[in-house]
C-alpha cells in the first residue's frame, strides 16, 4: 500500500525507517553515496583508498562499476553539451581531478578530501600486491601507436598487482566505428576485471558510455594518458610540480598541441567563476539545528516529495529515503520547496541522484516553490528544471491526499 509517510530530523540518527520493507534496494544504491554537487557535476567524496576499495569490490562481485575523473576541461564540455553531463551522472563513482577543480569544490564548501587523477588510482592499484590471491585483469584499449601493447607489456613485467589479458588500438575513426562486435568480443575475451580507455577526453568517456552494458568487465573507465604513461611514451610530470598545480605546464612541454586546449579551458573558467561561483560564494555553509521535515505522497502517476526547513549532510537522511523511493516508483516526481530554507552541496547531489534515475526510467523531475535565491543557486549548478503547471500540481495534490492514509 503506498501511504503518505513525513520523517523529521536534526541529526543523521534520528530517522526511524521510512519507508519500511516495500522499498527494494536499487542494485547499486546511488542515494546512498556520499555525492555533491560542484557547479552541476556530480561529485564522490573519496580518496585514492576508497576509490581502490570500490574497484577491488567491483571485481570481486562483478557488480559494473563505472566511474569518471571530472578536471576542467570535463567542466567545461558539460557546461557546454547536456550529453556530457549526462554521461557523469550516469557513472557510479565520479572523483575530482585537477586542481583548479579542486580549489572550487572547498570554496563552495564541499569537503573532498584530495584530487584523484586518473593516473594516480591506476599507480596505486598498479604498485600494490594482488588482492584475494589474484592480480587486478586489465585490457588496454586505445592511445598512441603502440602504447597499449607497450603497456601490457610493462604492467606484466612488473609481476605486481596488475596483469594485463589483452590490448587493442582502435586507431582513428568515430565512437560507432571503434564499438564493431569484433572489438567488444575481443575485450570481452580477455575477461579483464577493468577496461582502460584512452581515446582522447570527449571521444573517450564517449564510448564508454556507448559500451557498458556490452562489456563483461565490471570496471570500466577513461582514464586519459594513463596508457600512454605506463608504456613510457610520455613522463607524468614530477611531484612538486603536480602538488602546485603545475602538471598542465609538464604536458605542455611533453605534448605541445595540448596548450591550444589549456588555453581555451583558462578562458572558460575565467567565466565559469563570474557566471557560476560568484553567486553561491557565501551560500556554501549553513546549519542544520532547526528541525527539517520530507513529506511524500503518491498518486498513480505522481510522487510529489515537499522538504520543509534547513537540509545539509547532517540531517540529509530522510532526503535520501524519499529520493530513494521517487525513483523506485519511477514516475513524474514533482519537489515542492516552498517551505525549503538553506541547503549545502550534498543536498543538490541527492537531486542530481533523482534526476539520474526517473531520467532512465522516462519520467520527469519537476520542482516548485523555489525562491529566487534557490534558484540563482541552481541555475548556477546547471540544474534548470520545470516547474509544471501550476493547475496540474494542484489537482494531483487534491488526488493524492484523497488517496493517502
Amino acid at each position: 500500500m503506498n501511504d503518505l509517510k513525513t520523517v523529521s530530523t536534526t541529526s543523521p540518527d534520528e530517522s526511524a525507517d521510512a519507508y519500511g520493507a516495500e522499498i527494494t534496494a536499487l542494485r547499486r544504491d546511488d542515494f546512498d553515496r556520499d555525492v555533491w554537487c560542484v557547479l552541476g557535476l556530480p561529485i564522490d567524496i573519496a580518496d585514492v583508498t576508497q576509490a581502490v576499495a570500490a574497484i577491488d569490490d567491483a571485481a570481486r562481485t562483478r557488480q559494473q562499476l563505472s566511474f569518471v575523473t571530472p578536471n576542467i576541461n570535463w567542466l567545461v564540455r558539460a557546461m557546454r553539451d547536456d550529453a556530457v553531463r549526462r554521461e557523469t551522472l550516469d557513472t557510479d563513482l565520479s572523483l575530482v581531478d585537477g586542481v583548479p577543480l579542486l580549489a572550487m569544490a572547498k570554496l563552495l564548501g564541499v569537503p573532498v578530501p584530495s584530487r584523484v587523477a586518473g593516473s594516480d588510482l591506476f599507480d596505486a592499484l598498479r604498485r600494490r600486491p594482488g588482492f584475494a590471491g589474484r592480480k587486478l585483469k586489465v585490457f588496454f584499449f586505445g592511445g598512441r601507436d603502440g602504447a597499449a601493447e607497450a603497456a601490457a607489456a610493462a604492467v606484466n613485467k612488473e609481476d605486481r598487482g596488475v596483469e594485463a589479458t589483452g590490448w587493442r588500438n582502435p586507431g582513428f575513426g568515430d565512437v560507432e566505428s571503434m564499438s564493431d562486435a569484433a572489438t567488444i568480443d575481443a575485450i570481452n575475451a580477455a575477461n579483464p576485471d577493468f577496461v582502460v580507455v584512452a581515446l582522447g577526453a570527449a571521444k573517450g568517456h564517449a564510448w564508454v558510455h556507448h559500451n557498458r552494458a556490452r562489456l563483461k568487465a565490471p570496471v570500466t573507465a577513461h582514464l586519459g594518458a594513463v596508457v600512454d604513461f605506463v608504456a613510457g611514451g610520455i613522463a607524468r610530470a614530477p611531484k612538486w610540480m603536480q602538488r602546485a598545480g603545475l602538471e598542465w605546464l609538464w604536458r605542455i612541454k611533453e605534448e605541445p598541441a595540448l596548450w591550444r586546449r589549456y588555453a581555451g579551458d583558462a578562458a572558460a573558467l575565467a567565466k565559469i567563476a563570474l557566471k557560476n561561483i560568484a553567486p553561491q560564494l557565501g551560500r556554501a555553509q549553513i546549519s542544520t539545528s532547526s528541525k527539517a521535515e520530507v513529506s511524500v505522497e503518491n498518486a498513480p502517476a505522481l510522487t510529489l516529495v515537499k522538504v520543509s526547513g534547513d537540509i545539509g549532510q547532517a540531517n540529509l537522511r530522510p532526503v535520501r529515503e524519499a529520493f530513494r523511493w521517487a525513483a523506485q516508483r519511477g514516475v513524474t516526481t514533482h519537489l515542492d520547496f516552498s517551505a525549503l530554507g538553506d541547503f549545502d552541496r550534498s543536498f543538490l547531489g541527492q537531486i542530481l541522484m533523482l534526476e539520474k534515475h526517473l531520467v532512465r526510467a522516462g519520467a520527469q523531475l519537476q520542482i516548485n516553490g523555489t525562491s529566487k535565491a534557490h534558484q540563482d543557486i541552481m541555475r548556477a549548478n546547471m540544474m534548470v528544471y520545470s516547474a509544471g503547471a501550476a493547475e496540474t500540481f494542484d489537482s494531483a495534490a487534491s488526488t493524492v491526499r484523497k488517496t493517502a492514509v
